[in-house]
């Protein structure tokens, strides 16, 4: 069990929260609740701010008041009724014995009789013999106590299991949201174009947390170099790309190629630009479009999708060797076309 610190809090994340809250005020509340997202959206914030909330004593309507002592131990990770089951390890799944001493602690009276909280933030951690035991909670509950269940997709969970449990799906701003959120957030006076911050926020899948850390690191500007480099390595030598992908972000890179080429093909299409991804590379998509034939971009996006997953799937393969025939296979569609 690990212990979160203070979270912050995420725009996006109201709605959630004030419908759920609104279930515990009118007492249609679940025993159970899954929380379904993408990573970076703030779910564990979420989670966080509806645990304070029903251990507070000092409530205000929807929102916990912060100074009673519930609100304090857990702001200081010592709740001694919340708890917060995951395995260290990634690749290791959480035994039954865990899940079997926590079934022991809840059944014993809870901190000013407020009931307990389980908060599983990985759901993909359990295996059959522990999900079977949180479901033999789940068909006979317990008075106040509440299961907070976390997944990036509902199949990480038995059927049964989510059968009986409220689930919710987390999904990401929309992007006027997103957008504000991501300026006001800028830190050191940075001031961004919209549309660098839009086409951020769209290559992040709308998640206006992991477009924040894009805008604000160095990779942000070899984005740019690795685009002059795509363009000036079709018109001359593809393998000039394999400087530039071999690194610790090639699979980040690869993504980038792969939507560039999208963005190409919509181009080809005349379909209108606020529909692409890179709002801020306009100039390069038109000159790749110049050069490749939207056929041919078809053919060269499937091949990167292929090795792509290679990449994926195989850790231990030579990423080097994978990028030189992901190249050489590029290079032969695109020559395939420039010559015919």
């Amino acid at each position: 069990m690990k212990k979160y610190p203070i979270l912050p809090w995420y725009p996006w994340l109201n709605f959630f929260y004030k419908k759920i809250i609104y279930q515990f005020l009118n007492k249609k509340t679940y025993k159970a609740y899954i929380f379904c997202s993408l990573n970076g959206l703030g779910t564990t914030s979420l989670i966080y701010a509806l645990t304070k909330w029903i251990f507070c004593t000092n409530k205000k309507n929807l929102y916990s008041c912060s100074k009673c002592q519930n609100c304090i131990l857990i702001k200081k990770n010592i709740h001694p009724d919340l708890y917060i089951i995951k395995n260290n390890k990634e690749k290791n799944s959480i035994s039954i014995e865990l899940i079997r001493n926590i079934i022991n602690l809840i059944y014993k009276s809870s901190y000013k009789n407020l009931g307990k909280i389980i908060w599983l933030p990985f759901a993909k951690q359990l295996n059959i013999s522990s999900s079977n035991a949180i479901l033999k909670i789940l068909e006979e509950p317990i008075n106040n106590t509440w299961f907070f269940i976390q997944c990036n997709n509902k199949n990480e969970l038995l059927p049964t299991i989510y059968s009986r449990c409220q689930f919710w799906y987390i999904s990401p701003p929309n992007e006027e949201i997103g957008m504000l959120w991501l300026k006001n957030n800028f830190t050191n006076n940075k001031i961004l174009k919209d549309q660098s911050v839009k086409t951020a926020l769209r290559i992040c899948n709308n998640i206006p947390i992991y477009a924040y850390q894009l805008l604000n690191n160095v990779i942000w500007e070899n984005r740019n170099i690795l685009y002059n480099i795509l363009l000036s390595s079709l018109e001359k030598d593809i393998m000039n790309l394999l400087s530039i992908l071999n690194n610790k972000n090639i699979l980040l890179y690869i993504n980038w190629i792969y939507l560039i080429l999208l963005d190409t093909i919509k181009f080809h299409l005349n379909i209108n630009k606020k529909f692409f991804y890179n709002l801020d590379q306009i100039s390069i998509i038109h000159k790749i479009s110049n050069l490749i034939l939207a056929d041919k971009i078809f053919l060269m996006i499937k091949k990167i999708l292929f090795y792509k997953n290679i990449l994926i799937k195989i850790d231990t393969i030579n990423s080097e060797l994978v990028l030189i025939n992901l190249l050489l296979s590029l290079e032969k569609i695109y020559k395939y076309n420039k010559y015919k």
